[in-house]
């Protein structure tokens, strides 16, 4: 842990500043020239240690923002450590969404203040939006939420992984192109910080950090967290310490006014342990963009929870005319050794190897199809081509390499004459999933509440899964 505790724990250092502005606390005025080259123009904010200035380049004719941190105001040293690694980390980041470092420097003479200059981000804090208006649309904030796991990607990417940890509204600005930037990186880390390093203070903002980041950890998924609650805050103008928190978790609403993807998105990241969070920016973009997802996750239940309303069935299905229950043996799997039927039903759901219907309504089925295809001038075929191609590229891996266990069917709805959507469960290391998954509505004949059915989960990720027949 590496700041002091307060609503905004590194606000101080950076002059970033959560409520309304404070009086600066610094008594002397900025001069009007720094280090002989940079023309002060206005301060755009202070904290007990430090403020950001915006200045006119006079060498460059650019305008910049210089953070200046005071010695004699120092509470504790760390927070020279923290300064002069966020001029050092941002002097490594090149990312249109990270704003760059020009200078490093101490002032002049017997000066007691080091000075960050670094780019002048044009634009509103999504803060002042949420303060003042104009409110965000719905497409707004989708793309805003896709600029900033862009920004988050990027810096998780790197080796070591650069963390920032304090993600809240008054750190996201809003360019006028409507583009995303992270800026005050006062808390910055490089890499996952375990509790062998932890130290006796703490960075980061009450309500948008994560439970771990209190006991000194951080990791990616804490950086997604703090997105989350903020994404939260934007969808609701309430801050996160607003919302109920009695299941130890913040409970996010079900009818949130914004897109279903970004609901599931944000009750994603906002899981209070880092292993059930998307483990990257990548997969929560994943979530983001998936409006209607074959294999979903849904709320993760806990041991604790309230016992079910009905009963498991443990017979699993055996009917010869029907699906057949089928042991799947550890990975890896041969897509055309001996389980090449089951795979072919997993992603052919209306032309599975074997049709689970007597041979007049499959004729009849056929026919159907054709005369269908005929009349859309080959559109059917097409769509139902492109809708296999996306099951292959969701399920191969996950076939080939994919975890074994039992699951239950818990729920079947019919979603169009030909699909039905299976809701299933299955638990691993203790932990209850749902998810749902597509097949051919003639399953739903076969299939009833309780039946078990055999599931297939990826081990690093167990929210993915789908279930599978033979």
């Amino acid at each position: 842990m590496e700041s002091v505790a307060g609503s905004s724990l590194v606000g101080r250092l950076s002059g970033q500043a959560d409520g309304p502005p404070a009086e600066p606390p610094l008594s002397a005025e900025p001069p009007l020239m720094i280090g002989e080259r940079y023309q002060v123009i206005r301060s755009l904010g202070a904290g007990s240690s430090g403020r950001t200035l915006l200045c006119l380049d006079t060498r460059e004719g650019r305008q910049v923002a210089i953070k200046e941190l005071h010695f004699q105001h120092l509470e504790n040293w760390k927070y020279l450590e923290l300064f002069e690694r966020e001029a050092k980390v941002l002097s490594l980041l090149d990312h249109p969404g990270i704003p760059k470092v020009f200078d490093f420097f101490q002032g002049e003479e017997e000066s007691t203040a080091l000075y960050i200059v670094q780019e002048f981000i044009e634009g509103t804090s999504l803060k002042q939006r949420l303060d003042s208006g104009p409110m965000l649309g719905q497409q707004e904030i989708y793309d805003f939420t896709l600029g900033l796991l862009d920004v988050l990607e990027y810096m998780h990417g790197r080796a070591p992984a650069v963390l920032h940890r304090d993600i809240k509204p008054s750190n996201l600005m809003i360019r006028p192109d409507g583009s995303a930037a992270l800026v005050d990186f006062g808390g910055v880390c490089f890499g996952w910080r375990p509790p062998s390093v932890a130290g006796t203070t703490v960075v980061g903002t009450f309500g948008y950090m994560p439970p771990e980041q209190l006991m000194g950890q951080s990791g990616p998924t804490t950086d997604l967290y703090a997105l989350g609650a903020t994404l939260l805050h934007l969808a609701t103008a309430r801050p996160p310490n607003e919302f109920p928190f009695d299941s130890g978790r913040i409970e996010v609403p079900a009818d949130l006014p914004v897109k279903a993807s970004l609901v599931r998105l944000i009750e994603a990241l906002l899981r209070p342990a880092p292993r059930d969070r998307p483990q990257t920016a990548e997969a929560a973009r994943q979530i983001l963009r998936d409006e209607e997802p074959e294999t979903s996750v849904v709320v993760r239940e806990t041991n604790v929870a309230a016992p079910r309303e009905r009963a498991r069935r443990s017979v699993p299905i055996t009917s010869d005319d029907g699906p057949r229950f089928v042991d799947m043996g550890p990975p890896p799997r041969d897509l055309d050794g001996e389980l090449k039927d089951v795979y072919r039903n997993l992603v052919n759901p209306l032309f599975p190897k074997r049709m689970m219907w007597s041979p007049t309504a499959q004729a009849g089925a056929i026919l159907l199809y054709a005369f269908a295809s005929v009349v859309t001038v080959g559109i059917l075929p097409a769509v139902y081509i492109a809708a296999v191609r996306t099951r292959k590229r969701r399920y191969t891996d996950l076939f080939r390499e994919g975890e074994f266990t039992h699951g239950s069917i818990r729920s079947v709805k019919k979603d169009v004459e030909m699909f039905s959507t299976f809701k299933y469960d299955y638990d691993v290391a203790g932990c209850n999933y749902v998810a749902f998954i597509k097949y051919a509505t003639e399953m739903a004949s076969f299939l009833d509440e309780g039946d078990t059915v055999p599931v297939l989960y990826d081990r690093n990720d167990p929210r993915q899964s789908c279930f599978v027949y033979r």
